[in-house]
């Protein structure tokens, strides 16, 4: 969990790539977002230990994928996509 002074620049920062996104199709917004995660899975490593670096890269991505789907609920309700 992150503290608020980082929900803060976290919700600054969604507020400003939103509009980059809005009104692209929905397979340009995922495979930008993939890219994006990609870039930051990438800039983790473990110099000369690339078992290490395959294992903090996948639970790294565990985590992120466990977020992602604590938050689907959360912004479903927020824009009225709730069933």
């Amino acid at each position: 969990m992150i503290d608020r002074e980082r929900s803060a620049e976290v919700i600054a920062l969604v507020a400003l790539i939103r509009p980059l996104l809005a009104g692209k199709s929905p397979p340009v917004q995922g495979a930008v977002l993939a890219d994006l995660l990609a870039i930051w899975l990438a800039g983790h490593h473990v110099p000369g230990n690339p078992a290490a670096t395959q294992s903090q890269r996948a639970e790294l991505l565990a985590q992120q994928l466990k977020a992602v789907a604590q938050l689907v609920p959360v912004n479903a309700h927020l824009i009225g996509t709730t069933p």
